[in-house]
């Protein structure tokens, strides 16, 4: 699970036992995928690594803040 950050909220979209493992944000609907090594990568472009409980983004900087309402379902 990619957990909660920049004010994004992903929950998974993908089939148990799917990989990758495909993510959407339910506020603004950026795509994200989690990798089986712990890397993310998201539609805009930008990188991260999944931590427990936590996200150490590769290229911080380049990741919008998501602050929109909560919305229903993927783009």
């Amino acid at each position: 699970m990619i957990p909660d950050f920049k004010g994004h909220h992903f929950v998974e979209t993908s089939k148990p036992n799917e990989f990758p493992i495909r993510h959407h944000c339910e506020r603004c609907g950026m795509k994200g995928v989690l990798w089986p090594d712990g890397s993310a990568e998201f539609a805009d472009g930008t990188t991260a690594v999944v931590r427990i409980s936590s996200i150490v983004q590769l290229n911080i900087g380049l990741t919008p803040i998501c602050n929109l309402p909560v919305r229903n379902g993927p783009r």
